[in-house]
């Protein structure tokens, strides 16, 4: 029955280009976000540790467009797909290695995103429950968002390491729903990729494609979300009490 409502409810809610944002998403408990491209722009700090480590591994380094393109796959896929088979095997040690690069590089090269502090203080203030669901390790996610000062803001992050199967799988916003006891039509996934607004739907929460990651409108349309905005700080025209 819920999976009834929710695709009623997104071909009700969806719009399209040049169309007026609808009247807002009712009933929302928990605010889920994605973190890179969502909430904060790491790119730079992506690249460079990404091709850092692929250096350190013997192999030319990937043009800035095309580590921007795989930003949002767990980092294991993003070097099975640059480095040659031979070296699978050393996939762990990648991560691991981008892992001590990233820490030290991602709070310099971070920035929060416009409008970010504000609206996570809007929501808080008017009590909802928000969260983290993010294809970095939970740890780092968590570390990159206290340096920023944003971390007070989420009752919950949660990242690759917390599940089986990371976004497309829906595993992680299954984890968030059961750890903060809210069921799936009181919360909305906001995500910058196909890949995350396809996990978010396949769990059958509300969904939100946002512009200002990796993904375009026309991009993020396909997964027909029940809306796409420009700038996280629509997101307060669009979800209400």
């Amino acid at each position: 029955m819920e999976d009834v409502q929710k695709k009623v409810r997104s071909e009700e809610l969806f719009n399209g280009p040049n169309t007026p944002i609808p009247a807002v998403l009712h009933g929302i408990r928990l605010i889920i976000y994605d973190l890179d491209g969502t909430l904060v722009d790491s790119t730079e700090a992506i690249v460079e540790a990404f091709n850092r480590v692929v250096e350190e591994h013997g192999e030319a380094t990937c043009p800035r467009v095309a580590v921007k393109e795989m930003i949002g796959l767990p980092l294991t896929e993003m070097f099975r797909r640059v480095l040659p088979a031979q070296k699978h095997s050393s996939v762990q040690a990648c991560w691991d290695r981008f892992i001590e690069i990233y820490a030290d590089v991602g709070p310099e090269k971070t920035q929060i995103l416009p409008g970010v502090p504000e609206t996570l203080a809007h929501f808080k203030g008017m009590d909802y429950l928000q969260s983290i669901a993010t294809t970095k390790r939970s740890d780092v996610a968590a570390s990159l968002l206290q340096k920023l000062g944003l971390l007070h803001y989420f009752d919950l992050v949660l990242g690759i390491d917390d599940v089986a199967s990371p976004k497309p799988a829906p595993d992680v916003i299954y984890l968030t729903l059961k750890r903060l006891r809210v069921g799936p039509l009181e919360a909305v996934f906001v995500d910058d990729t196909t890949i995350g607004l396809e996990a978010g739907v396949r769990a059958g929460v509300h969904t939100i494609g946002v512009t200002t990651g990796i993904h375009d409108r026309e991009r993020l349309s396909t997964l027909r979300p029940d809306y796409i905005v420009e700038g996280i700080t629509e997101l307060t025209l669009v979800i209400g009490r």
